[in-house]
């Protein structure tokens, strides 16, 4: 059987940033798949998503990329056209996942790999969740693109909730654009 990914990437603590990790969440709280493939937050992994490059037959990669465009534009990208880029990339990252996918095939067997990246309007303020530009169309448009993705690689899947992005995010990392998921002390009775 295959092994298949789905792998979010980015640092959740610079907005857009997060957009891959946040997507990943969504699809774990959201939809089921048959078979059963893996959802991944690398966050910033750096070195260590060449793991995942080598160990899994397909990577479905969602991520940033600086490229010259409106924020909000999503692409689909193989390896040889992020190669094409040179700088594909100017984030928060560790280690860029361009150098990761340029460096695993000379070290051993890699993975069918698509990037679905988006173009960020703000990632350098400190604040977890995305600008209103990447939270709704951008969004939809990145998840219905990794849905094609598995059509593509033949696994199903289903909706199972329809659980906003802002409430997915709070769940997993405790805020989304400044607003809190607790509650304040003393307000226990309220």
């Amino acid at each position: 059987m295959k092994k298949i990914g789905i792998v979010g990437v980015g640092n959740i603590l610079f907005k857009d940033e997060g957009i891959g990790v946040f997507a990943v969440k969504y699809l774990e709280e959201n939809y089921s798949f048959e078979p059963q493939i893996d959802l991944i937050d690398a966050g910033t992994l750096g070195f260590g998503l060449m793991r995942f490059l080598h160990e899994y037959d397909h990577i479905i990669l969602i991520d940033t990329i600086s490229v010259r465009d409106k924020p909000g534009s999503v692409y689909r990208l193989t390896p040889e056209q992020l190669s094409g880029l040179g700088s594909y990339h100017q984030t928060a990252h560790e280690v860029e996942v361009l150098q990761m996918i340029e460096l695993t095939p000379l070290t051993g067997k890699m993975a069918d790999t698509v990037v679905i990246g988006v173009v960020p309007e703000e990632i350098n303020s400190s604040e977890i969740g995305l600008t209103k530009t990447l939270e709704d169309i951008p969004f939809k448009t990145v998840i219905g693109q990794v849905l094609k993705e598995l059509d593509r690689i033949g696994i199903k899947y289903r909706k199972e909730k329809d659980t906003p992005l802002k409430y997915v995010v709070m769940k997993h990392f405790g805020s989304y654009n400044g607003q809190l998921s607790g509650k304040r002390i003393g307000d226990e009775n309220s």
